[in-house]
């Protein structure tokens, strides 16, 4: 079989799956820069069939590129190879001998309640600082919040509701007690009169924010307040989450109000200091005659 032949079928079946179509987008695209590689490397189309794991360790060495960019290619691959050994194109999966990148994970960065506060506190841009505080209340992607429409915020069913998350999965966050008061008011006092499907925090001017001008805020704040670290819009959706596990929130409640698809992936905000860990050992207490 052709290797477009293949890309194209490899594609519908993953629609088929439920994937969104950004994310088959990707992973064709990664397949098609292995078939133009194969081509030159060998003068001949790629065949699906005559794919050795010598032309895969070939291509990916051949790729200036990060770990997590190898290794989402090297899913792909993966993925890819075992579908056609599924539909009996192929009798073994070629890219099983094929090992992962080692990725080095960098620490994530969230601030404790009292200091996340402050940082919002000093925000002197009306728009953003509304915006911060539903990030820091919600746990919302900076994406999410840009494109939040005045109808998706709900005060009569103390909902948000995220109709395009990551990976087109809709979500709701209840709004918190903490939380209405500042929606109520940012909307009385700039957005009274705006329509449903108009954007939730938006200037008069632009009837919109946008991340450049969100970011330069941030950045201009963590200066003022003279941050080493600069603060992001992330920062307030990893605050959000750690936060919550340190209050003894369930991790698996923690990732439905994320819109993560696995506890896997929500796993990473479950940090550990020197602190909680000499907490957690005095908690064990071993006498004799106890049970």
């Amino acid at each position: 079989m052709l290797g477009e032949e293949a890309i194209t079928e490899f594609g519908a079946h993953l629609l088929r799956q439920g994937r969104s179509r950004k994310t088959v987008i990707g992973y064709q695209s990664d397949l098609r820069g292995f078939a133009a590689f194969y081509a030159k490397r060998h003068n001949l189309p790629w065949v699906v069939e005559e794919t050795t794991v010598e032309d895969l360790r070939a291509y990916l060495d051949a790729q200036p590129a990060q770990a997590p960019t190898l290794n989402r290619r090297l899913y792909t691959f993966r993925s890819f190879f075992k579908y056609l050994v599924r539909q009996g194109v192929l009798t073994s999966n070629p890219a099983e001998m094929l090992e992962a990148k080692r990725v080095v994970q960098k620490e994530r960065y969230a601030l404790p309640a009292d200091e996340l506060a402050r940082f919002i506190h000093h925000i002197p841009h009306p728009h953003v600082q509304a915006a911060a505080w539903t990030m820091a209340y919600t746990g919302l992607r900076m994406a999410e919040i840009i494109f939040l429409r005045m109808m998706d915020v709900d005060f009569e069913e103390g909902v948000v509701r995220v109709e395009h998350g990551k990976g087109d999965k809709p979500r709701e966050v209840p709004i918190s007690d903490a939380l209405r008061p500042i929606l109520s008011q940012y909307v009385e006092q700039y957005r009274k009169g705006a329509k449903p499907h108009e954007r939730f925090f938006a200037t008069p001017s632009t009837g919109g924010l946008s991340p450049t001008h969100i970011n330069r805020v941030l950045k201009q704040t963590s200066q003022a307040l003279g941050y080493r670290r600069y603060v992001t819009a992330h920062t307030f959706r990893h605050s959000f989450a750690s936060n919550l596990i340190r209050q003894g929130v369930h991790i698996t409640l923690v990732q439905k109000l994320l819109g993560h698809s696995s506890p896997t992936v929500t796993s990473v905000y479950t940090h550990a200091t020197r602190d909680d860990l000499y907490r957690a050992v005095q908690t064990l207490s071993f006498e004799e005659g106890q049970a």
